[in-house]
């Protein structure tokens, strides 16, 4: 059961505003499964019990979780004074009803999640449930182990602890090139990193390959955790400076390489699955 509290549900399909919504339930015009409502507090669920204004039912808008290719200079929030945030790319009518799953630097693009299911934000968002997040990135220097190591084995971000142990492959020249040593899940002991690193590194198109100019390397990082900034932060620890970050994957589900940056789409049936089941999501 999803319960809400009647007079925000009925402002929130436009019944009115809450003012007008507490006059319409004082007034008796308000009934829930055929009982007039005594109050605005009262807990209902849209989904099941019959909700009436006037005799009109008031029934709950259904929103789609979306897939959005976040553009770079575009804020991952509802409402900004400053800059054009992902919900303002959402050309629907009901586009005031999502909110961002968690949150990318406005200058990060790729995969983005909006929702109106707060229950599966927190899932994918919880610091417990230790979802596996893939981003792609260019970073100055050249490959080496070493980087691969301190990864592993956690870095000091000038946080209380470390990072928790995070994936990191150093991509060749072309999106299906990458090293034959990578992540051995068997040095991670009960670390939670769960990926497929050749589904990833597949994933990566050619074009962000050639973003990589002189003295610098693409690679991809696997991690479970949120921190501010974490990813550039990592990397800074390790002597390097990420010049281009891009999410293409969380909890199972990759970006659709179909979607140019600043579009979106519905998730499927199938992705939704996916998410709410994978076993990154304890």
């Amino acid at each position: 059961m999803n319960s809400i509290r009647l007079d925000r549900f009925l402002a929130g399909e436009g019944a009115g505003s809450r003012a007008e919504v507490k006059k319409m339930i004082r007034s008796g015009r308000v009934r829930v499964n055929g009982v007039t409502a005594a109050s605005g507090d009262m807990k209902t669920d849209p989904a099941s019990d019959e909700i009436t204004v006037d005799g009109k039912p008031v029934r709950m808008t259904e929103v789609p979780t979306l897939m959005l290719n976040k553009p770079a200079g575009v804020v991952s929030a509802t409402q900004d004074v400053h800059f054009r945030t992902v919900v303002d790319l959402i050309d629907e009518p009901w586009a005031d009803k999502l909110f961002p799953v968690g949150r990318l630097d406005r200058d990060t693009e790729g995969l983005l999640l909006l929702t109106s299911d707060g229950r599966m934000s927190h899932e994918l968002l919880s610091p417990k449930k230790h979802v596996a997040k893939i981003y792609f990135a260019v970073v100055s220097g050249c490959p080496d182990q070493e980087t691969v190591r301190l990864f592993r084995d956690g870095l000091d971000i000038g946080e209380k602890r470390r990072t928790l142990p995070a994936g990191l492959l150093f991509l060749g020249n072309t999106a299906a090139a990458f090293p034959a040593e990578t992540w051995d899940e068997d040095k991670a002991g009960s670390s939670p990193v769960i990926w497929d690193m050749k589904e990833a590194a597949a994933a990566v198109s050619e074009a962000d390959i050639r973003r990589c100019g002189g003295n610098e390397c693409c690679v991809l990082i696997s991690i479970t955790e949120g921190k501010f900034h974490q990813i550039k932060r990592m990397f800074l620890a390790a002597g390097r400076e990420v010049h281009f970050l891009k999410r293409i994957a969380i909890g199972g589900l990759y970006l659709d390489p179909a979607l140019p940056p600043g579009t979106y789409r519905a998730l499927t049936r199938e992705e939704l699955a996916k998410l709410r089941g994978s076993r990154t999501i304890a």
